[in-house]
């Protein structure tokens, strides 16, 4: 059973479930996937699960948001064809469920950033006394808020294995529990080769005609240094036309004479970017798919340092990993101009790559 996020409308979150589940699939597992639990059973979820079971909630989203956007249906429809989901409306489910599963997986993306957000459902808080497998979660900022510490220290100390994605999370919870045994393994992005992910590309349909040689632009932060930053690329690379995906979280960033495509799915996101020139983002996931497709980036960061909030840790970790500290923007340098030799850390991520691959199958089979 897969526990994570699945992503309501940011690609990474979408991109890094589904690269996991496939994986795992791949490998030859029967997997289940489950994002959430009601916070509380009654009424209202018994209600839901009456809808479920006659296969109504299509038809009552169309009732309730008859204007759905096109990204919307086509994340929908990208969730009905890759994932095999569950879900749990009752008690009685949630315990069947617990009793028929072997293995609990709670997978990646910031699903144990206690500033942004605690869950007790991504610390698998309900399976018992089930395995628990963490594969590259991550805390997303250099510490745990205090308030959850003794929490999160009591679960973490329930599962057999813990991988995290960043070096950080590795140092931060093996001080906060004491344990000597949790490693850092890849994004499960980086797990699927360029060849896996052109499969899914090939599902890419566009309504209009997109530039043929363009930046790619995919900001989920709403700072507004931005705009001068992606104008002085544009001068610097020499590259006319921009293509612009707006991020859920920054939905109206725009730039003059730019190309802006908001509807955009998890085919057309990968599609765009294997194509692009070069792709200027602040998001882990664009910025991790660039370096496994070998494409050229420039690395807009979303925080400032000094903020408790910050999550360019996790950005830093991946930078330095592969050397790529020189593509993060500075203005008036010209470091992050020049062209990437991307074999040497192609070599590093297929290292990487069994190394990861190894620590999941050990640590679901032993």
């Amino acid at each position: 059973m897969l526990v994570t996020m699945k992503g309501a409308g940011n690609y990474g979150t979408s991109l890094q479930s589904y690269a996991l589940h496939k994986v795992l699939e791949n490998t030859g597992y029967q997997i289940s996937f489950l994002f959430k639990l009601p916070a509380h059973y009654g009424f209202k979820t018994y209600t839901k699960n009456i809808i479920e079971s006659l296969h109504l909630i299509g038809v009552v989203r169309r009732i309730i948001h008859p204007h759905r956007n096109l990204k919307q249906k086509k994340l929908e429809k990208f969730y009905a064809s890759n994932y095999n989901e569950i879900n749990i409306y009752t008690k009685c489910q949630e315990k069947k469920l617990v009793e028929r599963t072997d293995c609990f997986v709670t997978g990646s993306d910031q699903i144990w950033n206690t500033y942004y957000c605690f869950s007790p459902v991504f610390f698998l808080s309900f399976v018992d006394n089930k395995k628990r497998v963490a594969y590259a979660s991550s805390i997303g900022t250099n510490s745990v808020k205090e308030e959850y510490k003794d929490e999160v220290k009591r679960q973490l100390l329930k599962f057999s294995h813990i991988g995290v994605r960043e070096q950080e999370a590795v140092n931060v919870l093996s001080t906060l529990t004491g344990r000597n045994d949790i490693c850092q393994v890849l994004d499960p992005t980086f797990l699927l080769e360029p060849k896996d992910w052109k499969v899914l590309s090939k599902d890419a349909c566009y309504e209009e005609k997109l530039p043929q040689n363009y930046i790619l632009c995919y900001l989920i932060g709403n700072n507004s240094w931005y705009k001068d930053q992606l104008i002085d690329v544009r001068e610097k690379l020499g590259v006319k036309d921009i293509v612009i995906l707006p991020a859920m979280e920054n939905n109206d960033f725009t730039c003059d004479g730019a190309f802006v495509y908001p509807n955009a799915g998890p085919a057309e996101f990968i599609d765009l970017l294997q194509n692009a020139k070069c792709v200027c983002t602040d998001s882990f996931h664009a910025t991790a798919l660039c370096i496994n497709h070998s494409i050229p980036f420039v690395e807009f960061l979303r925080f400032k340092d000094d903020d408790q909030k910050s999550q360019n840790s996790r950005i830093y970790d991946v930078l330095k990993h592969f050397d790529l500290m020189n593509r993060i923007y500075e203005k008036g340098s010209m470091k992050w101009t020049k062209s990437i030799d991307y074999q040497p850390i192609q070599e590093i991520l297929n290292k990487d790559r069994q190394q990861s691959m190894s620590y999941l199958a050990n640590a679901i089979e032993k």
